[in-house]
């Protein structure tokens, strides 16, 4: 009979998981020593799994095709596509794992070269990507705020993943869209700081007109002419639902002047912050 390590908690903690954290979640982690010939399968899995072979030999069958593996090498889990792997009778394997799903788990994986048709890779003992394995699978013992350590490594678990086995034509199809779609977060993350043109290039490692040009083209308005509306806006509702002086406002949005920022507000919502607040508070 195998020997499986594997937290009892850990499906408790899963179904929690995926419904504080549908974006990406940890569903299964574990490791096991297994018997000589032990099998798993013919089945399907609902998520990605993420195996490492420790020690021993066994073999992993997926899409018709069979693969021998030996230690220092691992092999990926799609969901819902037919696998399974064996042990061998007479080096059988010690492997641990790593499983996640969630809305984005497949864009997560589709940054990696890794996938049912091209399934194994290889690995050092000594890794990052092996110690953060074995860092979530250690999260799962902890008792109090499991869900938080648990989900921030599995985060730097795909981190590793994609830095050490990466998709690179996946990166570079996808690179316009994601680029923008990290400076429109960064700006909302950051508007009440100083940021310009030129700080949010440096951030992301771009030309600063190569950005202006994408983020025009995609958003439809300059990096500058958005961080400004998005900065209005903010503090239009602050406006709204707060008592603030418009000097704390002006701060909360970027603005260390309180006439610079009354200005952009008014060349934005056509009155000064004072004029807009008691028009919204009136009745």
């Amino acid at each position: 009979m195998s020997t499986t390590r594997e937290n009892p908690r850990i499906y408790d903690f899963s179904n929690t998981n995926r419904t504080f954290n549908l974006d990406v979640n940890v569903y299964t982690c574990g490791s096991e020593a297994c018997e000589p010939d032990h099998a798993y399968g013919p089945t399907v899995r609902s998520g990605y799994m993420i195996y490492f072979v420790l020690n021993g030999e066994g073999t992993y069958t997926v899409r018709d095709h069979q693969y021998q593996l030996g230690p220092k090498q691992g092999f990926v889990i799609e969901p819902n596509t037919l696998i399974t792997f064996k042990a061998s009778h007479e080096k059988p394997w010690t492997y641990l794992w790593v499983g996640f799903s969630g809305q984005s788990a497949a864009k997560y994986m589709a940054g990696t070269a890794l996938s049912s048709a091209a399934p194994l890779f290889d690995f050092e003992f000594n890794s990052a990507i092996l110690r953060a394995a074995n860092q979530v699978i250690e999260g799962s013992n902890h008792r109090e705020n499991r869900n938080l350590i648990m989900t921030g490594r599995l985060f730097e678990f795909l981190y590793r993943l994609a830095t050490d086995y990466p998709n690179q034509h996946t990166a570079t199809t996808m690179s316009h869209r994601e680029l923008v779609e990290y400076a429109l977060f960064y700006i909302s993350q950051n508007y009440s700081e100083p940021i310009s043109v030129a700080s949010l290039a440096a951030v992301m490692h771009i030309d600063r007109t190569y950005l202006h040009r994408l983020f025009t083209k995609r958003v439809g308005r300059s990096p500058q002419a958005y961080i400004k509306r998005y900065r209005m806006d903010q503090a239009a509702q602050l406006l709204r639902e707060t008592d603030f002086p418009i000097q704390v406002v002006a701060r909360a949005v970027g603005y260390e002047n309180q006439f610079s920022f009354s200005k952009a507000f008014s060349s934005l919502y056509g009155e000064a912050p004072t004029g807009y607040r008691a028009r919204q508070h009136e009745g």
